[in-house]
């Protein structure tokens, strides 16, 4: 195995479930701490980048420009931001035994198969709701 020319150290942390994280990095200068934390942000990041690719669908695209690219995923987060609110606003007021899941009630949804109680209450939802918590 070769040997690199610039040091590196490893840093050492917990995750949220105790386990060990180890990182390899140049960094000498910012602490193990900041290095912890650097992670755990990027981790979020990348939580968000898949759950995006989860929960946004996006099976072909519109365009191959960048703006037709960034207006397709641009579009689609816009949906999925007010998909996920009025499934949070609504499901709060749903009894536990008529619960859906985000995927499963987006689908039904968009195939108009939302059950009676779903219906009603997104209904009677106002979008001052949605968006004055």
């Amino acid at each position: 195995m070769p040997f690199s020319q610039k040091r590196h150290r490893v840093v050492v942390f917990e995750d949220g479930h105790g386990h060990d994280i180890r990182v390899v990095t140049n960094l000498m200068h910012i602490t193990a701490e900041e290095i912890a934390l650097m992670y755990k942000a990027r981790w979020q990041i990348e939580l968000f980048f898949r759950r995006i690719k989860q929960h946004l669908n996006i099976p072909t695209r519109f365009g191959t420009t960048e703006n037709a690219v960034y207006g397709q995923l641009f579009s689609a987060l816009i949906v999925y931001v007010l998909l996920k609110t009025m499934y949070d606003r609504v499901g709060l007021r749903v009894p536990k035994h008529e619960a859906l899941e985000f995927v499963r009630f987006a689908r039904l949804l968009l195939l108009c198969k939302l059950p009676a109680r779903w219906r009603y209450l997104l209904y009677t939802l106002n979008m001052k709701d949605i968006f004055h918590s």
